[in-house]
This record gives structure tokens, C-alpha cells and sequence, in this order.
């Protein structure tokens, strides 16, 4: 059946006609009742994306343990549970350098990262940021395999600038 044939359907044209003269109803009302009809998307309330360690040595964890390092509450990928504040017996494949503040109260030891791409291993010991972030971490029994000369030397940064909460939430796009 071709376009032109349904147009001359006298039954189709008068449920369109209905259809029509509902959606104008509906808009009457809603204008007499004071329901604003936004035209561009409000603010919205989004929450907080969590952030994900997958440890395993496979999965890029680069965002993910450099923000948990800094202090922020993470989970695991296989279980769910919280990664709490030590992290013992894992591997990181990371993609980018990872810097390690002091003052955040984290714990790693016994473990892993892997830059592939970089052909370079840091493993071992144990790394304690401290409580004190005017405070290098302490870092014992450290390997580092492939890394540039300053690797893995404490030195002085700038203050870090406060997360925008913002910019750490998850909200849906179309």
C-alpha cells in the first residue's frame, strides 16, 4: 500500500485528527495549570561515579589507583567490596606515571605495576603515605626494573588542587 493510499483512508485521517486534538488539549492544560515545559536540559543531580581497582595486572588501573593513592574510596571490580586504606598482593597495568602524595593514609605492599608500553616493572616492598602530607611516603623494599634514574625519588610538588565535585559525577547523556 503505497503513501498516498493511506492518506485517503477516511478512518486513519480522523484518528490522526484525534490524535491531534489531544496533544492540543494536553498543551492547553498544562499551560493554564503553570507546568513549565524547560526548553533545554535543568541541572541535574548525578551521582558520584565509583571508582573501580581492577588489580589484576590486565586491566588499565591508572585513573583508578592514582585517585585511590590521593586518598579517594575505591572498590573492586570482581567483588564489589571497598579496597579500604592498605592494599596488599596486586598488580597494576598502568598506562601513565602514578604519583604518590604524602598525607592520604594508604598502604601498599607486596606488589606489582606494570607499564607494558614503557617495558618497565616497579614491585616490591611497601609504600606508607602517612598521615603528614608535608611528609614524603615511606618506601622500602622497592624494585624498580626498565624506569628512568629519578624514578621512584621523592620530590616537591605544588599543592593539589581541590577536585571539582562536579566533574566526579556520573550523569546520563543522550
Amino acid at each position: 500500500m503505497s503513501l498516498r493510499a493511506k492518506r485517503s483512508n477516511p478512518g486513519q485521517r480522523d484518528t490522526l485528527l484525534w490524535r491531534d486534538c489531544c496533544v492540543a488539549a494536553l498543551l492547553a492544560m498544562m499551560i493554564l495549570v503553570g507546568v513549565r515545559i524547560p526548553a533545554h536540559a535543568e541541572a541535574q543531580d548525578c551521582v558520584r561515579a565509583e571508582i573501580v581497582l581492577w588489580g589484576d595486572g590486565k586491566h588499565d588501573d591508572t585513573a583508578a589507583l592514582g585517585a585511590w593513592l590521593r586518598g579517594a574510596d575505591a572498590i573492586w571490580a570482581a567483588s564489589g567490596e571497598a579496597v579500604g586504606a592498605s592494599i596488599s598482593g596486586r598488580r597494576f597495568r598502568l598506562s601513565e606515571a602514578v604519583y604518590v602524595p604524602g598525607g592520604s593514609g594508604r598502604r601498599l605492599e607486596e606488589f606489582q605495576m606494570l607499564w607494558p608500553e614503557r617495558g618497565e616493572i616497579v614491585s616490591g616492598g611497601t609504600i606508607v603515605t602517612g598521615s603528614d602530607p608535608d611528609k614524603p611516603p615511606l618506601i622500602s623494599g622497592i624494585a624498580i626494573k626498565g624506569g628512568d634514574p629519578g624514578e621512584g625519588v621523592p620530590f616537591e610538588a605544588p599543592d593539589p588542587v581541590a577536585d571539582d565535585p562536579a566533574s566526579q559525577a556520573s550523569c546520563a547523556t543522550s
